[in-house]
């Protein structure tokens, strides 16, 4: 038996082409494989140019609100990005009965409470597998896979911009000219600002916590960026048996969680090292399964548009309304979070620096477990250093007081060590 489903689309962009591009060219397939027929019965957006170029310009309106009204319509695909007006689209929706399918982030990220209880009370269902990952499965195999078990943490490369920037500057590019060729690409955005200060990865792990841990955070997540990454630090790093990737961390220890997004060094052995370009990758850990880990493409038209032309198949065959439910839960104070730590220090080539360095670090109770005088015969040379596991506080700390001597003289490069296999 056919079942079929009726959508409402809200932006031709992108990824709102893709969706329609992959319902022209694999209803027929669709319909073979899953016994739904989707049906594009009106589409929404500003310009009619791209409805002109995909040949759907007679169902094509202006105003969203038309497709709320229509009662053919039972699913609205909102895919126009951003906080407002995606907030009052998907809300206005969700009061219409109308199931909702979305790739926005943001706007989860900023008002997924609000948007999960109130779908719940109009009984109507949200999914939103693409804002998270690309093509990567990892909404579903939280809130499905992984139902039964308790997920410990979750580690991610979550920004292909970012990622593939860093590959990059491993292969021996500098930070402008990676840059440069993830725009000419189409990887960055014209102002890159919101991806390589960690924000885009903010929002994701953020999204991804509250999910696997049931949990409100009235915080965000801790974040930091690349933009004081240089390509000596990716040449160091390599020395030491060490990539350097922007990693998403979200760790559930007692009645807090550990929430931060930032550059760090993992062994080159481990699995995310050989996780490069706009591919993203996710590690997840339940107590009872065990480690599981996902990759693909994390952004593209065609990549992320057959995500969500999968949810609005998986809204034909759901026979209940999701319940998502979270608790009010603590951020782990970020100077209370443990590591161990690179450090990159500019020094003038001159006696006593080092044992300047040094004392600082005991007194903050810090040891270092390796140092390193990486250039000689300058005026000022990096120097590296490693420590063992010390707390956030501890380094913040001892970086203070060392950006208080004379003998250094640059910015401290302060990278976080992670572990990971």
């Amino acid at each position: 038996m056919v079942k079929e489903i009726n959508v409402g689309l809200i932006g031709l962009g992108t990824i709102g082409s893709g969706v329609v591009e992959i319902l022209q060219k694999n209803s027929n397939l669709i319909r073979k494989r899953t016994g739904v027929k989707i049906n594009l019965v009106n589409v929404c957006d500003k310009s009619s140019e791209r409805a002109k170029q995909l040949k759907i310009e007679k169902i094509c309106v202006s105003d969203y609100k038309l497709l709320l009204k229509n009662k053919k319509i039972n699913v609205i695909v909102e895919l126009i990005g951003g906080y407002e007006p995606a907030h009052t689209i998907i809300m206005d929706s969700i009061k219409a009965k109308k199931h909702v399918i979305t790739a926005n982030k943001a706007v989860l990220a900023k008002y997924g409470y609000e948007i999960f209880q109130a779908a719940q009370k109009n009984k109507v269902n949200v999914l939103f597998e693409a804002s998270v990952g690309g093509c990567i499965p990892i909404i579903r195999t939280i809130e499905e896979s992984f139902s039964s078990d308790h997920i410990e943490s979750v580690y991610g490369i979550l920004n292909g911009t970012t990622n593939f920037i860093l590959t990059r500057m491993n292969e021996g590019m500098s930070y402008e000219d990676a840059l440069k060729k993830a725009q000419e690409l189409g990887f960055a955005e014209k102002d890159p600002s919101f991806d390589v200060e960690g924000k885009d990865a903010a929002q994701k792990i953020f999204l991804l916590a509250s999910l696997a841990f049931d949990a409100k955070f009235v915080e965000e997540a801790f974040t930091s960026g690349i933009l004081d990454l240089t390509k000596k630090d990716m040449d160091y790093a390599k020395e030491l048996g060490y990539s350097i990737k922007l990693l998403g961390i979200a760790k559930k220890e007692n009645n807090c969680v550990e929430l931060r997004v930032g550059p760090c060094m993992i062994p080159s052995s481990s699995i995310f090292s050989s996780v490069n370009n706009e591919v993203n990758a996710v590690l997840l850990s339940g107590k009872q399964t065990g480690e599981i880990f996902l990759s693909g493409k994390g952004a593209g038209k065609l990549p992320t548009a057959t995500v969500v032309v999968t949810d609005i198949i998986e809204i034909a065959s759901r026979t209940r309304v999701v319940e998502r439910f979270f608790e009010e839960t603590k951020l782990k104070p970020l100077s209370e979070t443990i590591s161990k730590y690179y450090l990159r220090v500019g020094l003038v080539d001159e006696p006593g620096g080092l044992a300047s360095i040094a004392k600082i670090f005991a007194e903050e109770n810090i040891s270092i477990s390796g140092c390193a005088q990486k250039e000689i015969n300058h005026s000022i040379v990096p120097v590296v250093f490693i420590t063992h596991k010390a707390t956030q506080g501890q380094i913040n700390e001892a970086v203070k007081k060392c950006n208080l001597l004379s003998c250094v003289k640059e910015k401290i490069v302060l990278i976080r060590i992670e572990d990971l296999k």
